[in-house]
């Protein structure tokens, strides 16, 4: 070989060498440069803007941990079910998932996959340094101490997750279609005024739709409503004395026989319920809450009932002036509908929504705590809230300008809560809802109403309403079952997990008590 062939092999090497060390340095980076780690999250909201003000709250976090990367995982929701099953059965969940602790289905999973975050709750949030919050508890910088069903989960007594944003429903409409019918933007003021103008829209124009509407509409509509028709009447089932009624308060009264389906309060909820859903497109139970939107986007309605998480997406796609007003509800002097009220009706408890649970599966336990604090603290809460247009969850974070028509009105009564309404007509369990969800479409038929529905689920309602019951007393016994060990554990530990132990105790005692007394109606009621 000639040294001039030599000395190219050996150019040719010193290049390939060079290569192969500019290609390490940016392809792997150096020990000092990498993460420590790397947290990942997930969830399934994917209105618009939604990713990107996690994003922005995830960039700050990493700004000022640089050792720390955090990943956010958006799954779809009509997925976000199936998925979080499989990583939870394959050891590959996320640090930290958004999770429907509501759904009963999904109950047992909580102490199962996810670890009770009480301890941390009761320390301060360090970012909340200098601010008016500094040094209080974690849980009572949220505007609801921390304690909602989504939260705090009564029959662990343990708080599971911390919530980022709070939600209401409102009637949202297309501004600049109701000046085209009324001559003006103002929106009716009662349930009697918005039928009246559901029927000028339906004069004004061949097609046009009064109310966009599904399934998942009426299902968050009918706490409203059956709050307006039976608050009164439903004060007589608080027997805890705690100014609101459970669904096992409820139903334990309809065991003996204080009230039933032809009561009249119960007629008149349904009757309610009847007049809303006829506002809404023909089939509007086969529809789901994705149609109901496009429809209103489309300007094929005037109306659409939904929670303040859907306002960022219809703002950022609307060609039209988006308002909303508070849900219209009969006036008290209202004869077909009104009267049963408690003037002024609140709104209901402000509570957080949007729930964040830590997977015991997470090898970073303490960098995910931290990092939920800081999504939490002020700042944090504070730059999400302006960044997703969801309203903040936190104490002291001002809400924006263009959300203040969506805040809670808590000025007012309000006896049953977003989760026991329901419950009033579709049950304590799940047999009883769905003996009432089959027959709903009896309802909102042409030649049913409210006899109709009445008529095909009360020969089988009561032996149903004791199957559920009989079932909520079995699991309220495992669950004491198992709280009774862990609670006796505790007590052998140190004097942290004694103070613990005890603090729980007067909960263990109170489900006791509660279990008692179903058990005793249901002996008595056979």
């Amino acid at each position: 070989m000639s040294r001039r062939q030599i000395s190219t092999l050996l150019a040719v090497a010193l290049l390939l060498a060079a290569y192969a060390l500019s290609a390490r340095h940016l392809f792997r980076p150096s020990e000092k440069n990498a993460p420590r780690v790397t947290l990942r999250f997930a969830h399934w909201q994917l209105e618009a803007g939604m990713r990107e003000a996690f994003d922005q709250v995830a960039q700050r976090y990493m700004q000022l941990h640089p050792d720390v990367r955090v990943e956010q995982l958006a799954v779809p929701g009509t997925v976000y079910k199936q998925w979080l099953s499989t990583q939870l059965a394959g050891g590959t969940v996320p640090d930290l998932v958004s999770f429907n602790s509501t759904d009963p289905t999904l109950m047992a999973q909580l102490p199962r996959h996810f670890v009770a975050i009480s301890r941390w709750l009761e320390e301060p949030n360090p970012y909340n340094a200098g601010t008016r919050l500094a040094g209080v508890p974690w849980r009572l910088t949220f505007i609801d101490g921390g304690r909602n069903r989504s939260t705090y989960l009564d029959q662990y007594r343990n708080y599971y997750a911390v919530g980022l944003s709070t939600q209401s429903m409102r009637m949202f409409y297309n501004r600049d279609l109701l000046r085209e019918i009324t001559g003006s933007d103002t929106p009716p003021a009662d349930f009697q005024a918005w039928l009246a103008l559901c029927q000028r829209v339906r004069a004004h124009r061949p097609g046009l739709q009064a109310v966009a509407g599904s399934r998942e509409q009426l299902n968050w509509l009918l706490p409203t409503f059956l709050n307006q028709a039976t608050m009164r009447w439903m004060m007589r089932s608080d027997h805890a004395l705690r100014y609101s009624a459970t669904a096992t308060d409820f139903f334990t009264d309809y065991l003996r026989g204080r009230w039933d389906l032809r009561s009249p309060e119960v007629q008149k909820s349904l009757r309610i319920a009847r007049a809303f859903g006829g506002e809404m497109p023909p089939g509007f139970l086969q529809l789901d809450r994705d149609s109901a939107t496009q429809a209103f986007m489309r300007g094929e309605a005037l109306f659409i009932p939904s929670g303040t998480w859907d306002y960022p997406t219809m703002r950022a796609q609307a060609s039209f002036a988006i308002g909303a007003f508070r849900v219209p509800l009969p006036a008290d002097d209202d004869r077909e509908y009104g009267g049963d009220a408690l003037q002024p009706v609140s709104d209901g408890s402000l509570s957080t929504a949007m729930p964040f649970y830590l997977a015991k599966q997470s090898r970073h336990q303490a960098e995910a705590i931290d990092f939920l604090r800081f999504v939490t603290s002020i700042e944090g809460n504070r730059l999400f809230s302006h960044a997703s247009h969801w309203m903040p969850s936190v104490e002291g974070v001002e809400i924006d300008a263009e959300l203040k028509p969506f805040a809670r009105i808590l000025d007012g009564y309000m006896t049953l809560d977003g989760y026991n309404a329901p419950a009033l007509i579709g049950g304590p369990g799940a047999d009883t809802t769905r003996l009432f969800e089959t027959n709903l479409s009896l309802l909102y038929a042409p030649n049913g109403g409210v006899e109709a529905l009445t008529a095909a689920i009360e020969s089988r309602y009561r032996a149903t309403v004791r199957s559920d019951l009989t079932r909520v007393l079995s699991t309220q016994r495992e669950n004491l079952r198992r709280r009774d060990t862990a609670l006796g554990a505790l007590l052998f530990l140190g004097p942290p997990e004694q103070a613990e132990a005890a603090r729980q105790l007067s909960g263990q005692h109170l489900v006791e008590t509660q279990a008692c007394l179903l058990a005793d109606t249901l002996a008595q009621t056979r």
